[in-house]
């Protein structure tokens, strides 16, 4: 086979061996682009830019980390320094911080660790921090809670019992 293709090659003229040579090289080329080095360098861009993307992932993470530590940092020293008082002011200045003084509609103090209260037509996204900070800020922990939805979207009625700790 090897004689044969050298046969053929050799009764070819000057020009077509010329342009014979040139095609081999050329398809020669090709292929060494196409099956080696395309792959490779497509496969590099590739990773390149998942590599940005992913530093870029972790910057981000990396603030959160920060973020987060500092937050962290501020809810352990909350819980260090909780306010101390009367359970009946502590909750007055709890429920003027959310703005839902209005709401009031009566506290009664059953001893001097325990308060009821009855808040009308309340914010429920207020009500559920203001009994968060209860907790947190002034260690008064909710005992006994009753939730009735009111006329108005969004409000609800709630009588609600604490405790200091």
């Amino acid at each position: 086979m090897n004689n044969q293709l050298k046969s053929w090659f050799l009764m070819l003229s000057s020009r077509e061996k010329t342009l014979v040579s040139v095609a081999a090289i050329a398809v020669t080329l090709m292929l060494f682009w196409l099956l080696i080095l395309n792959p490779i360098l497509s496969g590099h861009d590739k990773l390149t830019r998942l590599t940005q993307e992913k530093q870029t992932e972790l910057l981000l993470m990396q603030r959160q980390s920060v973020l987060i530590k500092k937050l962290q940092q501020q809810a352990s020293g909350s819980q260090t320094s909780k306010i101390k008082g009367n359970p009946q002011q502590l909750i007055e200045v709890a429920l003027q911080d959310q703005g839902l003084k209005p709401t009031l509609q009566r506290m009664q103090s059953r001893g001097t660790r325990k308060v009821s209260l009855s808040l009308k037509e309340a914010e429920a996204d207020k009500v559920m921090r203001f009994i968060g900070d209860l907790e947190k800020k002034y260690g008064l922990v909710n005992t006994q809670m009753v939730l009735a939805k009111a006329k108005v979207i969004g409000t609800v009625n709630v009588r609600l019992t604490v405790e200091k700790k």
